[in-house]
């Protein structure tokens, strides 16, 4: 009986070792070569070299490719886990399993770093209602922006002006910009506007209720053309 008790245990366990293995490749499939990291909606964004030439910041750099290095291990570890499991070795898909998540957790925290390096550096002389999200991927700049409209509606700001930072006028990013503004629109019951004052801004709005979001795939479909031109002064 305590046998198979056991066995039943390694059983349920390799079960839940294998779900796990198959979510993580089912993200895997989705990353793109511009964004290999891509997991549980963590953007590692372009490579490096792209950020290092809009940004010119050598710790701003080293930080984003710290990340990618580290997202590059962990997918690594994930693909070798689950070939572990189909090989029958549990021990080692779980082994494997376990340093997957532990370079997730540092690549999670060397992108942290860069973007609030980048942040403050964009931002340190502007007014309170206004901020610059040049150099952040989707859900670092969701965050910035949450945290800008929470403050800006406490000190009893009518207004917030986003200018939309280059480093989201990538194809990948493109893509999961419009679902994070309607997001966030939705969750903070804001209005947005595109191109106030200077084109590439968000003008957002508060007290006046979510309002008509028309023109966002205008507005991304603008960013995807002008992407890799000069015509854009602020993106």
């Amino acid at each position: 009986m305590g046998n198979s008790h056991s066995l039943d245990h390694a059983v349920d366990k390799g079960i839940k070792i294998f779900k796990e293995i198959k979510h993580l490749r089912d993200e895997l499939n989705h990353s793109s070569s511009n964004d290999v990291g891509s997991y549980q909606h963590q953007d590692i964004g372009p490579s490096y070299q792209q950020v290092q030439e809009e940004h010119d910041d050598d710790d701003y750099s080293r930080l984003r490719a710290l990340a990618h290095e580290e997202a590059l291990k962990r997918n690594d570890c994930y693909e070798r886990s689950q070939a572990a499991y189909r090989d029958g070795d549990g021990a080692l898909a779980k082994e494997l399993s376990v340093q997957g998540h532990e370079h997730d957790d540092r690549m999670k925290q060397y992108n942290q770093q860069a973007a609030d390096r980048v942040f403050e550096q964009k931002n340190q002389d502007r007014p309170s209602n206004e901020i610059d999200l040049h150099g952040l991927y989707v859900s670092e700049a969701s965050q910035k922006v949450e945290e800008a409209i929470r403050r800006c509606q406490s000190e009893g700001q009518d207004h917030l002006v986003i200018i939309v930072g280059k480093g989201l006028h990538s194809p990948n990013h493109i893509a999961k910009l419009k679902p994070a503004i309607i997001d966030l629109v939705k969750k903070y019951n804001v209005n947005c506007q595109p191109n106030i004052p200077n084109p590439g801004c968000l003008y957002v709005e508060f007290g006046k209720g979510t309002g008509d979001l028309s023109w966002l795939d205008r507005f991304i479909n603008g960013m995807d053309q002008n992407r890799n031109s000069d015509n854009c002064v602020i993106m």
